[in-house]
């Protein structure tokens, strides 16, 4: 067993390393460093322009279109993608504002849709969690 004046170098050293570590970082926060939030929601860059989430934008109004519009509603096509986040979680989840037009009258509207991918699954559908309208003041 180590004596204890041959330990007390080395615990010296990770309680320097520990205040060290810790200055660090309180003067990153000072500077307004926060760093990437873990499960936190990032922005894709050109989501337009990004082939997966245009892909996974169409499917979510394939299936608003399939199973979640109400009787009264007018069937929508995909116009294009607005913006689009993404996350880590149990897969990838996307958060897409995506652009439409309504079969009918040609009007222009804007819905909210969630996605989950999941690769590792037998089955690579996306699971679409929620189609909703975007709100006119984040349109």
């Amino acid at each position: 067993m180590a004596s204890p004046t041959s330990t007390l170098p080395f615990s010296l050293l990770m309680l320097l390393t520990s205040a060290a570590v810790t200055a660090d970082r309180i003067g990153a926060a000072d500077r307004g460093y926060r760093g990437r939030k873990v499960g936190g929601w990032t922005e894709i860059p050109d989501a337009g322009g990004n082939r997966e989430v245009r892909d996974l934008s169409r499917f979510s109004v394939s299936e608003y279109n399939r199973v979640l519009r109400g009787d009264g509603d007018d069937p929508v096509a995909f116009s294009g993608v607005l913006s689009a986040h993404r996350q880590v979680v149990a897969g990838i989840k996307y958060r897409i504002r995506i652009a439409t037009v309504n079969f009918r009258t040609g009007d222009s509207r804007s819905f909210d849709a969630v996605v989950v991918v999941r690769p590792w699954l037998r089955s690579r559908d996306p699971d679409l969690l929620s189609f909703t309208p975007a709100s006119p003041s984040e349109s």
